[in-house]
This record gives structure tokens, C-alpha cells and sequence, in this order.
């Protein structure tokens, strides 16, 4: 029996109107050495039927699938890694499909076992394929590239962009180190990929787009919901234990810390009745605080005085 080498996680929950396309794009390049993880998250719709017969079209021996009650996509995520076999993992949203190319150009290149992460792009779509809105450029790097020091991974957390379906993965960067995505959290890309990449000793990027990524008008980053500022705090947290004492961590670290920060004050400037209670005012200050000497003069004033700053601006906004 071959050794499996590619692991591909697809979480879903009430997915039926995407389900069926997301899998035709992993089902038909499946092999002895890749398999495929469906993590059915309690659906309440015909996600589970749809899969079902998706699936019964393919004779293959290597396809798992996992029905459970709804953790939501960090849960589904963190079972999928568990019953994972592969020594790579791939995570693949249920609205969202593989491009063909995928398979001929991840493949190869993670023959070669010393490689930790290989990152590539997207592009958003609305509605059909055809119509991309977005190109997504995830990817830093060019080719191989070994991480001699922390400072080789600045342009990879200056760019901030870590979203988990945009790499594929050596399953033991989770594994031995613990790392899971946070159950129950929006955002859990910010708690999860950045402690991925600082245990990466190779990555590997590549400039082409592999995954097809469906823009929602009712997606976390377009709808507001209290919950949001509370999961963005967490993140902060998250992101300053990483760094915390850790001075070369800090500084490759801290255009994340930044980009939250900034996210948390625009959801509170756009979303009318948006507050962020003075408790989480509080940790979110101190995370900052880990950051504070990189911030510039302005913005090192404003989180001194966070829970006024932010009083300020809830205040003041727009009507």
C-alpha cells in the first residue's frame, strides 16, 4: 500500500448549492498517494445526500468522510487534520474548488520532503469562474527558499495575507507543535498560519493561481457581527504570545499586530452600534503594548489611551 503524500481537507456545513463542484475538482486526480477528507459539520441541509452521491461516482478507496455535530470551520478543520494521513495537508473550502493545475504543480514539488509550505495564489470569482474580481496574491516567495532566520519571513508577515487554503502544509508543523485553528473564532487564519510559518524551515512559493475562491456578499468580512471585534481581540492575543519576549518574532510580527489594530477600528467606524466592551479594550492594549515600539508616534499615543481613543471614535462616527 502506498504512503499517502497529500491530504485534502474539505469542511463543510450547509453547503449543498456547492458542494458537489468543490469535490469534482479534487475526486477525479485523486491516487494511491492523495486523499481526500470531507468533514460533513453537522449540515442541516442536503449537504450530506449531495456528497454522498458526489462521491459514489468515484471508486476510490482513499476518501474519507466524517459526520459530526457543528463545531463550525475551525472545528471541522482540526478533525479533518486529525484523520489526516498524508504527510502534506491541503485545506479546501466547500464553496471554493482546486484549479486543474493544482495537481501538476503541487505534486511534484512536494516529492521533495524537506520542503515545510508551498504558497500560491487565488483568484475570486462572483457568481461564474469567468468573472474574477479579484486576483489574490498570497505568494511571497519565488521557488525554494530556506529559512535560515526570522527576518527571511518579513515579506511573507508583511503581507499579511493568510488564508489557510492558499498553501499546502507538512502535517507535523501541526502536529508536533501543537498548533490548531481556535474553535469557535472568526478570523482563525490570524491565530493559525502565522505560528505555522515561523516553525517553517523551507517554503516554497509559486506565483500561479490554484484555488477558485467564491466572493459572498454575506461573508465574516462583508456583514458585521458583534462577535467580530471579540474574535479580532483574540487574534491580537494570539499574535502577541507568539511574540511576547521574543524580540526577532516581534518585528516580523508586528504588520499583523498593525493590520488588526486597523481592522478593529475601521469595524467600529463602518458599523453603526459596533463597541468593543472596556474588557477587551484592555487585552487588546496589551497585546499592542508587546508592539508599541514599532508603532509610529500617533498611533503609539492611541493605543496609550486605547480605551479613550476607541470611546472617541465610537462617538464620532458617522451617524
Amino acid at each position: 500500500m502506498s504512503k499517502i503524500k497529500l491530504s485534502v481537507i474539505v469542511p463543510c456545513y450547509n453547503s449543498g448549492e456547492y458542494i458537489a463542484e468543490c469535490l469534482e475538482s479534487v475526486l477525479p486526480h485523486l491516487s494511491n498517494t492523495t486523499e481526500l477528507i470531507i468533514v460533513n459539520d453537522g449540515s442541516t441541509d442536503d449537504s450530506k445526500n449531495i456528497i454522498e452521491n458526489t462521491i459514489d461516482n468515484y471508486k476510490c478507496n482513499n476518501i474519507t468522510v466524517i459526520n459530526q455535530e457543528n463545531t463550525g470551520l475551525s472545528g471541522a478543520r482540526n478533525k479533518g487534520i486529525k484523520a489526516a494521513t498524508g504527510e502534506y495537508l491541503a485545506f479546501l473550502d466547500s464553496d471554493d474548488f482546486m484549479h486543474p493545475d493544482f495537481w501538476s504543480e503541487i505534486v511534484p514539488v512536494i516529492q521533495d520532503s524537506t520542503i515545510d509550505i508551498v504558497e500560491f495564489n487565488a483568484d475570486q470569482f462572483e457568481g461564474s469562474r469567468n468573472n474574477v474580481i479579484e486576483h489574490i496574491d498570497s505568494a511571497v516567495f519565488d521557488g525554494r527558499v530556506d529559512i535560515s532566520s526570522i527576518e527571511k519571513l518579513t515579506p511573507a508577515f508583511k503581507k499579511c495575507k493568510w488564508y489557510p487554503w492558499a498553501r499546502v502544509y507538512k502535517t507535523s508543523l501541526f502536529r508536533d507543535f501543537n498548533i490548531e485553528f481556535p474553535v469557535g473564532r472568526l478570523y482563525e487564519d490570524m491565530s493559525t498560519i502565522p505560528s505555522i510559518y515561523l516553525h517553517a524551515k523551507v517554503i516554497y512559493g509559486m506565483e500561479k493561481s490554484l484555488i477558485w475562491y467564491r466572493y459572498h456578499k454575506k461573508s465574516i468580512t462583508q456583514t458585521f457581527r458583534q462577535k467580530d471585534l471579540a474574535d479580532l481581540v483574540y487574534a491580537a492575543q494570539s499574535i502577541a504570545r507568539l511574540a511576547e519576549g521574543k524580540d526577532e518574532i516581534k518585528k516580523v510580527l508586528f504588520p499583523t499586530s498593525q493590520r488588526i489594530f486597523n481592522f478593529i477600528k475601521y469595524t467600529l467606524v463602518k458599523n453603526k452600534g459596533a463597541k468593543l466592551p472596556f474588557p477587551e479594550q484592555m487585552a487588546l492594549r496589551k497585546s499592542l503594548l508587546v508592539f508599541i515600539e514599532f508603532f509610529s508616534v500617533s498611533r503609539k499615543a492611541q493605543i496609550i489611551i486605547l480605551p479613550l481613543y476607541l470611546n472617541l471614535i465610537v462617538r464620532f462616527r458617522k451617524k
